[in-house]
């Protein structure tokens, strides 16, 4: 189980990013973390992933516990031995190299013989990488580095995934698409996964449990199926007026929002 436990950071010393935040994350489930810009999301996968460090953040109270060991003061690298893996937003690659060989560097560390299986294993979820393995990167589409970020996260072998915002900048067909890929991952390789997403509708629909987050703060959680049906969630986060109607961005902006979880 992967625990944050009221947990603060900090940047450059001064700027008080999660105030107080905490989180479980059972084995084997997707959860979904939402909320506007400027929430503390990412944040919250940079204080999992150890990468806070690069962003000149720290961890300045509470903790995070993977199985039991205390990780926010482990460097990436030993965090991601660990088995925790974060897939960056913006399906950051090596533009230059192909699919396979990106798909093989992403494995560096990892025996032969588990590399094999790994790469058969993204082969399984991504078939259509395989046609494009001597593709260079770069020219791919999005669609295609997204499931190629996917993939080369996969070949670390991971027990918990942390995904930034995967739908970002891709039409909505490509969007279902890799969220039912995401959806198969955990279900056929028993794979936690953390999903930090602004498409809240596409991410409950493949959520177990979601969080939404404002102010660096854990605003609302609860079962998504609850979520999709909360009317808050609805008029604020899907546009949703409590008839059903979408409002529009001026209407929502200039309404008094209700936030009964901050009452």
């Amino acid at each position: 189980m992967l625990k944050l436990n009221n947990v603060e950071v900090i940047y450059n010393d001064v700027i008080l990013v999660l105030k107080g935040l905490s989180m479980e994350l059972p084995i084997g489930k997707v959860f979904s973390l939402l909320g506007g810009n400027g929430a503390g999301k990412t944040t919250v996968l940079r204080s999992i992933s150890g990468l806070l460090k690069t962003e000149l953040g720290e961890v300045t109270d509470g903790s995070v516990e993977f199985e039991g060991v205390r990780i926010d003061k482990r460097n990436p690298e030993q965090i991601v031995r660990m088995g925790i893996v974060q897939v960056l937003e913006g399906r950051k690659l090596f533009d230059h190299l192909t699919v396979e060989e990106n798909l093989k560097v992403s494995a560096v560390g990892v025996g032969r013989g588990e590399q094999k299986k790994d790469l058969v294993v993204v082969q399984n979820h991504f078939p259509k990488l395989v046609r494009l393995k001597d593709r260079t990167a770069g020219y791919l589409s999005g669609g295609e580095q997204q499931m190629l970020v996917i993939g080369s996260a996969l070949m670390c072998h991971p027990k918990i995934m942390l995904l930034d915002e995967p739908s970002l900048g891709l039409a909505p067909l490509l969007v279902k698409e890799i969220f039912e890929i995401i959806k198969r991952i955990n279900t056929e390789e028993n794979l936690t996964i953390l999903l930090v997403e602004q498409n809240v509708k596409a991410a409950l629909g493949i959520s177990e449990y979601g969080y939404i987050m404002e102010n660096g703060r854990i605003v609302l959680d609860g079962p998504a199926e609850k979520l999709q049906e909360n009317e808050d969630v609805k008029e604020f986060y899907l546009g949703l007026s409590t008839l059903g109607d979408r409002k529009s961005y001026r209407e929502v902006k200039h309404y008094r929002r209700r936030k009964r979880w901050l009452s």
